[in-house]
């Protein structure tokens, strides 16, 4: 009974958060995330180095950095939960895991991209694209706009759907927390840059970490979809791609989503006026802005068909 409870509740949780969020999308002010990044700021000054050092000592001082930016939070959020309700306590869980997830906001800014794209606006595609990627975006074609922004997708159904529900499925409420907190923090320091590349290193492998077993899991996800459209053949070829990304988590996505939607992903990017040479995730077609509306679609099936299995397994177990 105290699973059957468990899944029963979960799936309770996770599809009012969904709900949630398709119906609001994300907080437009004060976002609990924005105060976390002003935190986050406070503890880099005090922690990086004013002077040069030695890069195990910028390593470490990332450490430590990261150790206090999530424990201190996460201990503030256990404490309080634990002083509440059932009731209380399942209400705050389903605040926290709508406040992680970015369903609605991902599929808006894929359908700001896919707009001015089938309406041969250039100009203001990469205008759109710019505001959710890094990459520099002057000077991209339709198929690199429609590349980076299927990229973007991809990745981010894991980053900000999958990933937070499968740590809620682990370690409740706090895990979401701990997940959210963690894939900001890489976001933040997670850069191979001059600045962050050792004192940040800390915070990107913590993330890889967390992220791993929930990138798997939206890779069998998306080759669920992609069976249920009869559109998967010779799966191994989706880890030959991966490996040769250089992150453990976006590479499997990225190229399943590739995979199931027979376009190619990755190949050369430019960043900051120089042209990143990263290897090509697929075999398929070349990028189009359908696949961008493709790739929306591709992410509400993957987690609405997560939901459904928890769904499921709850009401088998009450069953059998």
């Amino acid at each position: 009974m105290i699973a059957l409870n468990f899944l029963l509740e979960s799936s309770f949780v996770v599809a009012c958060a969904l709900c949630l969020d398709k119906l609001f999308g994300e907080p437009k002010c004060f976002h609990p995330l924005v105060g976390f990044g002003r935190y986050v700021s406070k503890l880099e000054t005090f922690f990086y180095p004013a002077k040069p050092v030695a890069h195990i000592w910028l390593f470490l001082s990332g450490m430590f950095a990261w150790t206090v930016a999530i424990v201190l939070p996460l201990m503030l959020f256990v404490w309080l939960i634990s002083e509440c309700s059932v009731f209380i306590h399942m209400l705050i869980s389903v605040c926290v895991l709508y406040l992680s997830i970015g369903a609605r906001s991902l599929a808006e800014h894929g359908n700001a991209v896919y707009q001015p794209l089938i309406q041969n606006n250039l100009a203001s595609a990469r205008q759109q694209l710019s505001m959710i990627v890094s990459r520099d975006t002057d000077d991209l074609n339709e198929a690199q706009i429609s590349r980076a922004t299927v990229e973007t997708i991809t990745e981010n159904t894991h980053d900000a759907i999958i990933a937070p529900i499968v740590w809620f499925l682990i370690l409740g409420a706090p895990g979401v927390l701990l997940f959210r907190l963690a894939n900001t923090l890489d976001a933040m320091w997670g850069y191979k840059n001059s600045r962050f590349e050792h004192f940040g290193k800390f915070s990107a492998r913590m993330d890889d970490v967390l992220g791993w077993p929930s990138a798997r899991l939206t890779v069998g996800l998306f080759l669920l979809v992609g069976v249920m459209k009869a559109r998967i053949q010779g799966c191994g070829q989706i880890y030959k791609w991966a490996r040769s990304w250089y992150s453990p988590n976006a590479g499997p996505v990225m190229a399943a989503g590739a995979f199931v939607l027979n376009t190619r992903l990755g190949g050369p990017a430019p960043y900051q006026g120089v042209t990143k040479s990263r290897p090509w995730l697929g075999a398929g077609d070349e990028a189009r802005a359908s696949h961008i509306k493709q790739a929306i679609l591709l992410m509400y099936q993957s987690t609405y068909v997560l939901v459904f299995i928890l769904c499921a397994i709850g009401v088998l177990q009450w069953l059998y």
